[in-house]
């Protein structure tokens, strides 16, 4: 049951994070799935389907190995915060249209953490919305 309300959050967090001024064509829906990795029970997986944001960890973003779980952990848990008063206090409705789930007690993984950081990272890079959590190397100016 967890897997399903986290796959549903991050699913409108991404479709949410995909509405731009900009006129989509069919081959760039953005979409996300989230599940426990199958050999690990423990750990989470992030799947983004958005070519620009693959392109984007792969030339732009900062490598995994300049992170360290807990870093990351705590600046999620910054960003998500950020992204929920955001969406509680009603600013800019058709780009923050769900409120994301995040427990920061939960063991989710370096990988969901680094991809969960790095989609705030793109978000900022494509849409241009400033987050104070991310670092000042991660910030569009």
């Amino acid at each position: 049951m967890k897997n399903i309300i986290v796959l549903v959050i991050f699913s409108a967090f991404i479709w949410s994070c995909s509405t731009s001024s900009k006129p989509k064509s069919e081959d760039q829906k953005s979409s996300i799935a989230t599940q426990k990795k199958t050999d690990s029970s423990d750990e989470w997986e992030i799947t983004v389907f958005d070519a620009e944001y693959e392109n984007f960890v792969a030339t732009r973003a900062q490598p995994k190995s300049m992170f360290s779980e807990s870093s990351l952990k705590s600046r999620n848990t910054i960003l998500v915060n950020e992204w929920n008063s955001r969406f509680y206090s009603g600013i800019n409705r058709n780009f923050y249209e769900v409120a994301i789930d995040y427990d920061p007690k939960e063991n989710y993984g370096l990988d969901f953490e680094y991809r969960l950081y790095q989609f705030f990272a793109y978000c900022n890079w494509k849409y241009g919305i400033q987050f104070n959590g991310l670092r000042g190397i991660d910030k569009v100016k």
